[in-house]
C-alpha cells in the first residue's frame, strides 16, 4: 500500500515564521504539529485544559507535554475553568471554551510575534458550511487558509486533508494520539453534523460530500475575495478612512450592505451578520434617528456631517 500524503495548504511565507500551534492531543493537532515540524518551523505548542473530562483531560496534557519533549518543542499549557466561564457568561460550554482558547491563543501569539496555527480539517470546513448555512449565513461560506483577525493571524494549513486522509497518515508512520470521548456523543450542534448530518447527506447523495461541499466552499471564497477586491476600488471612505455616506447612500441596497458589511469587518467588528448591517444602513441617512448605535466589541457606530465614525 502506498503511503499516505497530507500537504499543509499553507503559502511557503508563513513556513518561516514563528507559529503558535493549538495542541489538543487529538489527532488532528498532532497531525499538524509533526507535519509544520517536518518544515522545521519556529514552532510553540499550547495547550487548554478546560477543566472539564477529569482524568481524561489530565491524559492530553500529560501526553501533549511528552510529545513536545520528543519533538523539542517549546510548550505552553493553560488551566481554565470552562463551566465557571460559560455559567458567568450565560454562553454554552462549548461556546465559552472556545472563547476562552482563542483569547488564550491570542496572548501566546504576541508573546512569541507568531501566526496562530489551527487543526481544521475538510471535514471540519464541511461541518463549518452546514452550520452556517443552517443559521442563515448568505452562501456556502467556510473558513480560509489564512484570515486576519482580532489583530492576529490564523493558519488552517489542513483543510485539503480529510479526517481518514490524517488517520492513515498517523497510523502509517505509527504516531499516536489522544481520542477525545466527548466527540463520539451527539450533544452538541457540531457534534450531530458530523456523526448524524453528513453521513445522511453522504448516503443521500450516494457519495461522499465533504469534497463536493469544500469545492463550493472554496469557489464561495473565491466569489467573496473578487467582491472585496472590487469594493475596495469604490470611492466609499474618505482620506481618514470614515465612510462617505453621499457615496454610500447613492449605491443601490444590495451594494450599500456589502460596502457596510465590509467596513465593520475591516475595523474588528466582531458579530457582524445581517441585522447589524441593515440597522447600520438604517441609519445613514441624515434625517434618520438614532444617530448613534452600540455595536459588538464595545464599537459606537456614529453619523455625524456625512460620515460614518466607528469608535471604541
Amino acid at each position: 500500500m502506498s503511503s499516505t500524503t497530507c500537504e499543509l495548504s499553507l503559502p511557503a511565507y508563513y513556513l518561516t515564521r514563528p507559529i503558535v500551534v493549538g495542541l489538543s492531543g487529538g489527532r488532528d493537532s498532532v497531525a499538524l504539529l509533526h507535519l509544520l515540524a517536518k518544515q522545521r518551523c519556529e514552532l510553540t505548542a499550547v495547550h487548554v485544559h478546560h477543566g472539564i473530562r477529569g482524568a481524561e483531560a489530565d491524559g492530553d496534557a500529560d501526553f501533549c507535554r511528552a510529545l513536545c519533549a520528543q519533538l523539542h518543542i517549546p510548550y505552553e499549557e493553560q488551566r481554565i475553568n470552562a463551566p465557571a466561564l460559560a455559567a458567568e457568561s450565560g454562553e454554552s460550554l462549548e461556546t465559552a471554551a472556545r472563547l476562552a482558547r482563542r483569547a488564550i491563543m491570542k496572548k501566546a501569539a504576541v508573546r512569541h510575534g507568531a501566526a496562530i496555527a489551527l487543526a481544521h480539517h475538510a471535514d471540519d470546513q464541511a461541518e463549518t458550511v452546514l452550520f452556517r448555512l443552517a443559521r442563515g449565513a448568505a452562501g456556502p461560506r467556510g473558513m480560509d487558509a489564512v484570515t486576519r483577525a482580532e489583530g492576529c493571524i490564523w493558519l488552517r494549513p489542513l483543510l485539503e486533508c480529510t479526517r481518514s486522509q490524517l488517520t492513515q497518515w498517523l497510523t502509517e508512520r505509527g504516531l499516536s494520539w489522544r481520542d477525545d470521548s466527548t466527540n463520539a456523543v451527539p450533544d452538541v450542534t457540531r457534534n450531530r453534523l458530523r456523526l448524524e448530518v453528513l453521513p445522511a447527506l453522504s448516503r443521500a447523495m450516494g457519495r461522499d460530500v465533504v469534497p463536493i461541499i469544500n469545492r463550493s466552499a472554496r469557489l464561495q471564497s473565491e466569489t467573496l475575495q473578487a467582491l472585496d477586491f472590487a469594493l475596495a476600488a469604490l470611492p466609499s471612505e474618505d482620506p481618514q478612512g470614515r465612510l462617505y455616506l453621499p457615496f454610500v447612500l447613492s449605491q443601490p441596497l444590495p451594494l450599500r450592505k456589502a460596502i457596510i458589511r465590509r467596513y465593520l469587518l475591516q475595523h474588528g467588528v466582531p458579530e457582524v451578520d445581517e441585522a447589524m448591517v441593515v440597522a447600520i444602513d438604517s441609519m445613514l441617512p441624515a434625517d434618520a434617528t438614532p444617530s448613534r448605535r452600540c455595536l459588538p466589541g464595545g464599537f459606537m457606530a456614529i453619523r455625524r456631517q456625512k460620515r460614518l465614525i466607528l469608535s471604541q
